[in-house]
């Protein structure tokens, strides 16, 4: 619909040009905004208006050649709502009834007398304001289709010829648009190819040429964009001289308007979006807003894809280089078999990576951790989400058996189905020799400080554009792109944890144990829990890895014992204990709590009263689990040297 401000634009349709003249001149006194063009018969018309938009006609009903019926079924094969008004000196009820069912907006009789133009020119304005807003409301239904479907695409897609492809198509296939293509600009020669297209084309990228220059054939919309990275449109490719160059290629598969939207972020263009419609002025403020909107959510999915490119290549060689075990299943039957592994799997095992790939994981477990996997449903839990972390002993090809802890995950395809699991299993086997230990330990630090600078990154990016993304649209693949970055980032943290444990002890100093606890409270997140210190000890203890066993047991006691609950460290004879008021740990699980791995809480690590169990220890203290006093937990440390006596 063209629209200069508020002008009207109106086909008259009489065989009587006098007629014509002076409706012009009396409907221009009613309302200035009128803009009346006369045709001489119904041929004439429907010609003018295959070339030019109008945004209601007036019709005779008796011309020569074809009636105004006649002309307005004609009109209503290509135009369904556009205003017709049959304006008529040969009135009858079954002119009227056979112009109402062919779908006339109005119906008005010709008269003598003057009034009869105050009378039409109210009916044509009623008749615009209702189109206009139909329009309007359509366009906007059109818009907020346009724009979800696109959004659906940008977040599931993981490369840009995805992008490319299906932007194209949703676009080509919204109407007014006829067609939308996506060029690359190239600086060296100046010129925009096309990377991908979709619509009515008919080869006519092949016979244009676009340049970014000052020549006739950079001066069109998409040698604008790229010029001053802002959208540029051509609203009447028939008559704007600018278009010159590409102009009865692009009349000739029905483009009367286009533009061309840079795709630009941050400086870098990535490419320009093109759109044609087939019709004059087609790109109103509203649209232009749409397409410049587009061009930057498309812009930032290119970013994301590249971001998410390098971190799938970093990724890929954190498994490859990982001084942990890794292994990826696919499932088969419901049971796992080893579709690829990491080195350090492989070398652990003493195979080669082809030699695994495709056997039974099955194949490399002891008999009772094969039960496990198996009979009690691990691999199953693994396939849903419900496995946190247990120990797994692994044979080698030489028949030496390796422990481990086992963390599994779901694997899932590119369209969100469970194929398998992602498998991570840390050696745990004591083998006695300061093995080999001293050099896993130079290793795991490493690796923690890969983790920390070349995997957290990434992922820091990734999760700060995903918001990006859910700011811009709404779709549920958002939610589970953000549990798989948190799943990411938890996994992440445990092994920071388990990597920057294996330090012993240093020099031990004397430690005010109530001021270390206040301390530690404050530096935890207890919530409406209630400390209670009963201990006036000074401990010779190294005060940084004392400080992690009070926070873990706070946390722990703060985590499991539910709302409210009452943390209290006390003395003993050689040692001090911390008990709580909470739910208590079941008796046949403590002489499991301090497993590596071993939780109770679906989010929870695994890892902290292991870390606990490990400091007291290298301390040449006792940790043991029992029945708080009023049924809560209680932990008991036993050995301690104390500093006062």
């Amino acid at each position: 619909m063209r629209t200069t401000g508020d002008t009207i634009h109106i086909l008259h349709v009489d065989d009587d040009t006098r007629l014509t003249e002076l409706v012009s001149r009396f409907l221009q006194k009613e309302d200035d905004r009128f803009d009346i063009h006369p045709a001489a018969s119904a041929e004439e018309g429907l010609a003018r208006l295959a070339e030019e938009d109008f945004d209601c006609i007036i019709s005779d009903y008796d011309m020569p050649g074809q009636n105004g019926l006649e002309f307005l079924r004609a009109v209503r094969e290509e135009h369904s709502d556009l205003p017709f008004v049959l304006y008529t000196g040969k009135g009858s009820e079954e002119v009227a009834s056979e112009a109402i069912r062919a779908g006339v907006t109005d119906y008005l009789q010709k008269d003598t007398g003057t009034d009869q133009y105050t009378l039409l020119s109210n009916r044509i304005r009623n008749a615009v304001e209702q189109y206009r807003a139909n329009r309007q409301a359509a366009a906007e239904q059109r818009i907020n289709t346009v724009v979800r479907n696109i959004d659906e695409v940008l977040v599931r897609a993981t490369a840009r010829s995805e992008v490319d492809a299906r932007v194209c198509e949703i676009i080509s296939d919204a109407k007014p648009y006829q067609f939308a293509w996506i060029g690359e600009y190239d600086a060296e020669t100046r010129t925009v190819e096309p990377r991908n297209s979709a619509g009515i084309e008919s080869d006519y990228l092949e016979a244009i040429e676009i340049t970014v220059d000052e020549s006739p054939t950079g001066r069109g919309p998409t040698g604008q964009a790229v010029r001053t990275g802002t959208i540029a449109v051509m609203q009447n490719i028939p008559e704007d001289p600018e278009y010159e160059p590409w102009r009865r290629e692009a009349l000739e598969r029905g483009y009367r308007s286009s533009a061309a939207v840079p795709l630009a972020r941050e400086g870098t263009l990535y490419g320009v979006l093109n759109v044609y419609a087939d019709r004059t002025y087609a790109f109103d403020e509203r649209e232009r807003q749409l397409l410049s909107n587009v061009g930057e959510t498309i812009a930032h999915a290119y970013h994301r894809i590249e971001l998410q490119r390098q971190y799938t290549d970093q990724y890929r060689t954190l498994f490859e280089e990982a001084p942990v075990m890794v292994v990826l299943t696919r499932a088969v039957d419901g049971e796992p078999i080893i579709e690829d592994c990491n080195r350090a799997f492989a070398n652990r095992l003493g195979y080669t990576r082809d030699e695994l790939r495709g056997t039974p994981l099955a194949d490399y477990y002891t008999e009772r951790s094969t039960g496990r996997l198996i009979d009690k449903a691990g691999y199953e839990r693994a396939l849903t989400g419900d496995f946190l972390r247990e120990q797994r002993t692994l044979v080698t090809r030489a028949g030496q058996e390796i422990l481990t802890i086992l963390r599994a995950v779901p694997r899932r395809d590119r369209n969100g189905e469970i194929i398998g699991t992602h498998a991570l299993y840390l050696d745990i086997t004591d083998e006695q020799q300061v093995r080999e230990l001293e050099r896993q330990n130079e290793r795991l630090e490493e690796f923690a400080s890969v983790l920390s600078h070349d995997l957290r990154n990434p992922l820091t990016v990734a999760k700060g554009r995903l918001e990006l993304v859910s700011e811009e649209c709404d779709s549920e693949d958002i939610e589970h792109v953000r549990k798989a970055h948190d799943r990411m980032e938890a996994l992440i943290e445990d092994l920071l944890t388990l990597a920057r444990q294996g330090a012993t002890v240093t020099d031990r100093e004397p430690i005010a144990v109530s001021p270390l606890v206040e301390r530690c409270w404050s530096n935890v997140e207890t919530g409406d829990a209630t400390l209670r210190t009963d201990i006036d000890r000074t401990v010779l203890a190294d005060e940084s890895r004392l400080k992690q066993v009070v926070e873990n047991l706070i946390r722990n006691a703060v985590e499991h014992g539910g709302e409210g609950v009452t943390v209290t460290f006390g003395e003993l004879d050689d040692g001090i204990y911390v008990e709580d008021d909470g739910a208590g740990i079941p008796a046949e699980d403590h002489d499991d709590v301090f497993e590596t791995g071993y939780s109770t809480r679906e989010e929870g690590t695994g890892f902290g009263l292991s870390i606990v169990q490990q400091i007291v220890e290298a301390h040449e203290w006792s940790i043991d689990v029992t029945d708080g006093a009023d049924g809560g937990a209680r932990f008991e440390i036993t050995g301690i040297e104390f500093a006062d006596g």
